[in-house]
């Protein structure tokens, strides 16, 4: 897909601010994104990392369903850092990611309850989808994931740090999903933001979110 994409090799080496832009006008809301989460991730049953809501506007007869991809919005000021007890939760400091150490985590719920996004979540066990026995993929992606700690989007870091794009954009049919750095003026998502009118969610909290709805 060719759309609003942008080679991410070799600018992990200085000093990026990744974000997302999501064009609502594109959006189809057919979960592509999330389901592709889920494969890369591999996050348990009841966990999604992406989620697509559904929001009426209008009136009727007109009216329409718009369809937002929400996630981790990797905050410039996360809320969630401050209030993490042992520091499982920080911000890496060469691209504003904001990741959680497992080794770290204690499972305290401070950061879930901080987050104004709903974006972290805890899962209590590493059941299976079939119950207590797990697939082959399940025995292998959940090692990753233990439960009793947070999980959240990690904007795929572990692909960037290849210099690959995130999944769910690579894998969005309508090509609604727009990846890069926000510290780059020459790049294609700070180039549509220019352009396109947008908001960031629940910018009036303070947190300057990195994610970008386009209108």
């Amino acid at each position: 897909m060719s759309s609003g994409s942008e080679s991410v090799k070799n600018k992990v080496k200085r000093k990026s601010r990744w974000g997302v832009a999501v064009d609502l006008k594109r959006c189809v809301g057919c979960q592509t994104c999330t389901v592709t989460c889920k494969i890369e991730n591999g996050t348990p049953p009841g966990v999604f990392w992406t989620r697509v809501i559904a929001k009426e506007i209008g009136k009727y007869p007109i009216a329409a369903t718009v369809f937002m991809p929400m996630r981790c919005n990797h905050c410039t000021d996360p809320p969630c850092v401050p209030v993490c007890p042992t520091g499982a939760t920080y911000v890496r400091q060469q691209d504003n990611l904001v990741l959680v150490d497992h080794d770290k985590c204690v499972g305290c719920h401070a950061c879930v309850v901080a987050c104004p996004y709903d974006a972290r979540a805890i899962p209590e066990d590493s059941r299976g989808y079939y119950g207590a026995t797990m697939t082959s993929f399940e025995r292998v992606a959940y090692n990753r994931r233990p439960a009793g700690v947070v999980q959240k989007c990690t904007m795929c870091v572990h692909r960037i740090d290849k210099g690959l794009r995130p999944a769910c954009i690579e894998t969005c049919p309508p090509e609604a999903l727009i990846f890069g750095d926000l510290n780059d003026p020459q790049s294609a998502i700070s180039k549509v933001i220019a352009r396109r009118e947008n908001f960031q969610p629940h910018v009036e909290l303070g947190t300057d979110p990195n994610v970008y709805y386009l209108t």
